[in-house]
């Protein structure tokens, strides 16, 4: 629903399922792992549809190599199912981007280092937010939640005019960042329609920033939280069939950002915090415990 909503309305896929999970009963612990986790695996979905690739066009394990990581998926879930599932991800995620890297113009591409500490920088951001989370009294995290929906929706009100904030724009989108670790809001289609007239490094890498971070802030939280949804899974197979048949949100490049979709969002966010969710916690499946990851699942 949160994937055929945000396609034809434009509002962020995440925001709707933040609201959802929070609206389900979900604490912040478990809210933000399975938010992490669904923007991982959906955004992968994405990427995959837009940078079609094959075993032959891989470029860290091209051809029979992608057996070597199909072998550490196998070992990592026999300890934990969610390590197994996480990793095997990842590398479609190195793969993709990889591509996205090498074929970006050399001149205006980030050497491999800079890219890294970029990643570094946002990953500190995501994990500033996911630590933050244990400090905030449960019943009102929701507001935390609304408010960040509100503040992003206002955010590209004022971002309409490309020649504003663009001296400030890397600043915001690290801010993103940490906003993706306090309540798991990815807005990355967001701020890449909205990007300024000159791109900086950052802002041309972004997608590939963010999920870096997304995915060590997605450890942290588990480490912490010893939550893994398989809720969260089932919605990024729902979301991933939603955007195969309906496609993803589409948004201008130019101009000002749609003045319906930030209307339909504050209104969202609005009747979510009028029905004040209660934390009252949703399912939790052990897929790993002490007793023994995959085979005692």
């Amino acid at each position: 629903m949160s994937a055929v909503f945000a396609r034809f309305t434009g509002i962020n896929m995440s925001m709707y399922l933040l609201m959802i999970f929070l609206y389900m009963g979900a604490k912040p612990g478990e809210t933000i792992v399975a938010m992490l986790l669904f923007n991982t695996f959906t955004y992968f979905t994405v990427y995959s549809q837009q940078h079609v690739m094959t075993m032959k066009t891989f470029i860290i394990f091209p051809g029979v190599k992608f057996i070597i990581p199909l072998v550490i998926t196998l070992g990592l879930a026999l300890l934990s199912p969610f390590l197994g599932i996480v990793f095997f991800v990842v590398v479609f995620l190195l793969e993709i981007f990889a591509k996205i890297y090498t074929s970006m113009n050399k001149k205006i591409r980030p050497t491999k280092q800079k890219l890294v500490q970029m990643s570094a920088v946002a990953s500190v951001c995501v994990l500033v937010g996911v630590f933050v989370i244990q400090f905030i009294p449960e019943q009102y995290y929701y507001l935390v939640a609304g408010a960040a929906i509100l503040l992003l929706t206002v955010l590209m009100w004022i971002a309409g005019d490309r020649r504003r904030l663009e001296s400030q724009w890397d600043g915001i989108l690290y801010a993103s960042t940490f906003i993706t670790g306090l309540v798991g809001i990815d807005a990355t289609d967001w701020l890449m329609s909205m990007r300024r007239a000159n791109q900086s490094m950052l802002a041309r890498c972004y997608p590939i920033v963010i999920n870096a971070a997304s995915i060590v802030g997605l450890i942290l939280a588990y480490g912490m939280y010893r939550y893994f949804s398989v809720g969260a899974l089932f919605a990024t197979i729902g979301a991933s069939i939603g955007i195969r048949f309906f496609g993803v949100p589409e948004y201008s490049e130019r101009g000002v950002f749609s003045r319906v979709t930030i209307a339909l969002a504050i209104v969202a966010a609005l009747i979510f915090l009028i029905s004040q969710p209660q934390p009252t916690g949703i399912l939790a499946v052990p897929v790993s415990n002490e007793s023994g990851g995959l085979l005692h699942f």
